[in-house]
């Protein structure tokens, strides 16, 4: 487990699968993606054939689930917004004409029908102007921590229920912009996996905390994610100062009543 580790490595799994279905990438900084789920994840920049692209957050959503999506696209009027897998082929494609700046559009949950990591993108004059990659979950899993505040150098304890239950590893994930915690789950019975993730005093802020499994499936030397829960609030507070204890009060009073006690026999040794 590490913190501040500059990337993770179940986002940097995320990262390399979008690198893979990236090409012939031209950014457009007007055009976004916004999805109705998603999780926060490490943020990056990416440098990608000269240019500089940015992934804060993910999609994550359960197999069969319908997709909610908004494109914010001031630059161009009409685009085609479309999902590929990591082979890069197209498995759903919508058409947006003569918008105002913002379309919307639902992908249905039929579209999707192996779990994995996907990437949707705005194609506009055959250029990508926008990514956004998502998770489609075989699994679902909830984290359920246990308090959703705690002090920095505290310890927190999080169980996660998955179902069906899996032989594959399950993460735990705390991150919070460019920095994460993250921790192997141990199975304690079925369906259900804990884990202690030990906070840095210096770690106070407000996290993200969801989890995750990957498959055997192996991407650019990565396996890939066919998991992920919904995300959580963890509060992670800067410890206060310790107030004196009584000792600390009574041990100076002691010391200077002793002090002035062996002035007082020195001057009227003096004195005599």
């Amino acid at each position: 487990m590490s913190f501040f580790n500059g990337v993770s490595g179940i986002k940097m799994r995320i990262v390399v699968t979008a690198l893979i279905l990236l090409s012939n990438l031209q950014p457009a900084a007007a055009t976004t993606i916004s999805l109705d789920k998603t999780i926060d994840t490490l943020d990056r920049t990416l440098a990608y054939q000269g240019e500089i692209y940015d992934i804060r957050d993910i999609g994550a959503y359960s197999l069969g689930e319908t997709v909610n999506i908004t494109v914010n696209a001031t630059d161009v009027e009409s685009f085609q917004l479309s999902l590929l897998d990591k082979n890069k082929n197209f498995l759903w494609n919508h058409m947006v004409y003569y918008t105002d700046g913002m379309a919307e559009a639902v992908m249905p949950g039929g579209a999707v029908t192996v779990p994995g990591t996907y990437v949707f993108a705005v194609f506009y004059q055959g250029d990508i102007l926008a990514v956004k990659p998502v998770v489609i979950s075989k699994y679902n899993l909830s984290v359920i921590p246990s308090s959703t505040i705690v002090p920095a150098g505290g310890t927190l304890h999080v169980k996660v229920r998955v179902s069906p239950d899996t032989s594959l590893p399950v993460r735990v994930v705390l991150v919070k912009n460019s920095s994460s915690l993250e921790s192997s789950a141990n199975r304690t019975q079925d369906g259900i996996y804990e884990t202690d993730i030990n906070i840095p005093e210096s770690a106070y802020s407000r996290f993200s905390l969801y989890a995750a499994i990957a498959s055997d499936n192996i991407i650019l030397g990565y396996p890939e994610l066919i998991g992920i829960s919904g995300e959580g609030t963890i509060n992670v507070t800067e410890l206060s100062p310790q107030a004196p204890t009584a000792a600390g009060y009574i041990l100076p009073a002691v010391a200077f009543l002793f002090l002035t006690g062996v002035i007082f026999l020195v001057l009227r040794k003096i004195r005599s």
